[in-house]
């Protein structure tokens, strides 16, 4: 075959990879062939086709393909080819199937295949990278590859919080993905769903101001290119420890317990009600306020507002508590 001659690929509805065989300028198809085989992705997310043996010697055993990653409005994975060996450029391959999990460092996709027999199988496809939110609040996983190149693979639709305090992206009648992680206050008009620190994976999210309440902890955010604004709530318990401050103890799966600290400026009402402006674990402001009774504060917080009520002069800061 010919350097400079092209080669155009597309894929059947059975994921099977179609090379077609054209002239250079011409565009007359020299040949059109169904290679039978599966797609795989490495751990470097370099995509390449494996075909199965054949004793056709213009077929190799693996086709390698080089290009963009991204998800159609179908949540299927598409690879757009660029400008690279023999391929044409622009060719987009759609594998047809659904996103099967999300981790703090891999999105996997479930994709079937049948080959020349007509037997039918499924397989995994698995994408490494870290998560990260887009400017319009949506989940993003973000592709590392050889060339250092990223490619971001958005999920289109909105996402909400359950009782567990954890995040889900639902899409279609039944399909959804569940996002291990838990929730962090560090900045004004942005809340933190922290998957792995390590790696730098999770969401920063633009809000607006946050609204504690007894149950948990509100804010309004808008999700999507052209969206309205919804509440979600943090569910969760209010306290004060004499080690680290006003706490937001918040449950997540296995009833385990992530608590989030902060600092704040105060004052005592005359029934008794704590009212609090809250900072950072760095001192700064968040922009809101918080008001908490003495029947909430049990405790370490019946002991601060004691200290309040007889003239003590009392400190509450995020991770090194209250001292008089």
């Amino acid at each position: 075959m010919p350097d400079r001659e092209k080669i155009f690929y597309e894929i059947d509805p059975h994921n099977r990879l179609i090379a077609k065989k054209t002239g250079r300028s011409s565009g007359v198809k020299r040949f059109r062939k169904v290679l039978d085989g599966r797609f795989k992705i490495d751990k470097d997310n370099s995509f390449t086709y494996h075909i199965k043996k054949s004793s056709n010697i213009d077929i190799p055993q693996q086709v390698k393909l080089s290009g963009n990653y991204s998800l159609n409005k179908d949540h299927n994975l598409v690879f757009t080819l660029n400008k690279w060996n023999n391929q044409v450029v622009g060719n987009r391959l759609i594998i047809k199937g659904q996103l099967l999990d999300a981790k703090d460092d891999e999105l996997s996709f479930s994709a079937g295949t049948r080959d020349v027999a007509g037997n039918k199988k499924v397989y995994i496809l698995k994408l490494n990278g870290s998560w990260k939110a887009d400017k319009y609040n949506r989940l993003s996983f973000e592709v590392t590859k050889e060339s250092a190149a990223e490619d971001n693979l958005i999920l289109q639709g909105a996402w909400c919080v359950n009782d567990n305090n954890q995040i889900i992206y639902t899409y279609g009648k039944e399909s959804l993905l569940t996002f291990k992680g838990y929730w962090a206050i560090f900045e004004k008009y942005k809340i933190t769903y922290v998957l792995n620190k390590q790696i730098n994976s999770g969401f920063d999210f633009q809000i607006g101001l946050l609204k504690p309440t007894k149950r948990g902890i509100e804010y309004k955010i808008s999700i999507g290119a052209n969206p309205k604004a919804k509440t979600l709530v943090l569910l969760g318990q209010w306290r004060i420890n004499e080690k680290l401050g006003l706490l937001f103890e918040a449950p997540y799966e296995g009833k385990k317990i992530k608590s989030i600290s902060f600092g704040a400026n105060f004052k005592l009402s005359a029934k008794d009600t704590l009212e609090l402006k809250l900072k950072n674990n760095k001192g700064r402001d968040i922009g809101a306020s918080l008001k908490l009774s003495r029947n909430i504060l049990k405790g370490a917080g019946e002991a601060f507002i004691k200290a309040l009520k007889e003239g003590k002069g009392v400190s509450l800061s995020a991770g090194a508590g209250f001292r008089w």
